[in-house]
């Protein structure tokens, strides 16, 4: 289980039943020192393609980043990506929080996502979320709240 403050998901617009919405692989933390950083941007995207995949709403897959893992991606640069790839929505995020820890340290384990899905023909934000968790057990892990959080965005939408 994770326990997460009650952020509210923003949205601006409908994105229509059936649509495919494509997850380019998060930006990584930037959290100076923490090792679990590298490669968290990809472990997120995965976790909201997985569950964007799910449940008939939308389907989704997941793209490489068209920049480095830890570089910026503008919203805009995210749209103009999936517009030229034929794409009608895309996902772009960033990983601000990915904190795994041995079982026993009593520390939670930590994730934080930013996210915005865009519609590509015009870059407008459809939806926006932000959201940190913490691990309320040892049985959850980064990935697995990033998925928590994918879940909630994908129902509210």
């Amino acid at each position: 289980m994770t326990a997460c403050a009650s952020a509210p998901l923003t949205k601006t617009g409908e994105i229509p039943k059936g649509s495919e919405i494509v997850v380019i692989s998060f930006r990584d933390c930037l959290l100076s020192g923490q090792e679990d950083c590298d490669g968290s941007g990809r472990k997120a995207g995965e976790a909201f393609q997985e569950v964007f995949s799910v449940g008939g709403k939308f389907t989704s897959k997941l793209v490489d980043r068209p920049v480095g893992a830890k570089e910026p991606l503008s919203d805009q640069a995210a749209a103009e990506f999936a517009r030229t790839k034929g794409h009608s929505y895309v996902l772009n995020g960033e990983v601000d929080d990915f904190y795994s820890v041995a079982a026993m340290t009593f520390r939670p384990d930590r994730a934080a996502v930013s996210i915005r899905i865009l519609r590509a023909s015009d870059g407008q934000v459809m939806t926006s979320y932000s959201q940190q968790g913490k691990a309320g057990s040892n049985f959850a892990t980064p990935k697995g709240m990033i998925k928590g959080i994918a879940t909630f965005v994908r129902n509210g939408l």
